[in-house]
């Protein structure tokens, strides 16, 4: 996968890659990360799907996989030359929560309010536009609060060894993907006649 990103960015221009998380990444405790928790195969056993569990190491994922990045993309690239970044928009009143019983949204955003964290979209977007106006300079950080505030993730989020697994299983299933189409490719030109092939 290394090799897949370095091959599609010019080494004379600068790049950015930018995730946007949230909070309820740090409800995450003890993760595991095997393949078919990564590809929710896990969850389809479940008689109610755990949206909100899911939703919330998604969060942690997207962590561990920016993080990751930066420190396989760097390992030989100029500094400055690609920057990773995430940013959390902070709690922003949206229809996020659409799915969610009415009476338990409006109690969560008269919670938020009260605490003076609930923020309108358009100043939830501000942590977003600091982090793609950031320096060159700066990767691997974590944008929250606007102002270009940044701050810790968790600090399960910074495991080397949770990210190093998600980076394999990432591969991995890449592979399967590129392979599958690869023989879906190959079965279709198999199955066309040659009148078809010549046309």
């Amino acid at each position: 996968m290394r090799g897949f990103w370095q091959h599609r960015l010019d080494p004379l221009l600068k790049a950015m890659i930018m995730n946007v998380t949230s909070f309820t990444h740090r409800a995450v405790f003890g993760a595991q990360i095997i393949e078919d928790i990564v590809t929710g195969k896990c969850f389809f056993r479940s008689k109610e799907y755990p949206c909100a569990r899911i939703y919330q190491y998604s969060k942690l994922c997207l962590l561990l996989f920016t993080y990751e990045l930066h420190r396989q993309l760097n390992l030989d690239n100029k500094p400055g030359h690609v920057s990773f970044l995430v940013a959390h928009p902070g709690m922003v009143k949206t229809n996020i929560m659409q799915e969610v019983p009415f009476s338990l949204s409006s109690i969560v955003y008269l919670v938020f309010r009260v605490l003076g964290l609930l923020q309108s979209p358009e100043n939830g977007i501000n942590s977003i536009l600091d982090a793609a106006l950031a320096p060159s300079h700066v990767s691997g950080a974590y944008f929250f609060g606007g102002d270009g505030s940044t701050l810790m993730s968790s600090m399960l989020s910074y495991d080397t060894r949770l990210a190093e697994k998600l980076w394999n299983i990432s591969c991995n299933l890449l592979l399967d993907i590129k392979l599958a189409s690869q023989a879906t490719s190959s079965s279709s030109y198999c199955c066309t006649s040659p009148a078809e092939g010549h046309a």
